[in-house]
């Protein structure tokens, strides 16, 4: 992968979900990660990142 492909998958995962008032939520951060991997392995992730939702309410149970 040269460095124009790199660039493009790192910006089509990103698309525009990070703003830079705001510091990004776990779910969000996890989410885009997932989206790249997925786009550069064509492999889906073990565990979907929404089952996780949950202890985003509840940060003592990390």
């Amino acid at each position: 992968m040269d460095q124009a492909e790199a660039d493009q998958a790192v910006e089509t995962a990103i698309g525009g979900q990070f703003k830079s008032w705001v510091t990004p939520g776990r779910i969000l951060i996890d989410s885009v990660g997932e989206d790249l991997a997925v786009a550069l392995t064509g492999h889906l992730p073990y565990q979907d990142h929404r089952e996780r939702a949950a202890l985003e309410e509840f940060p003592d149970r990390r």
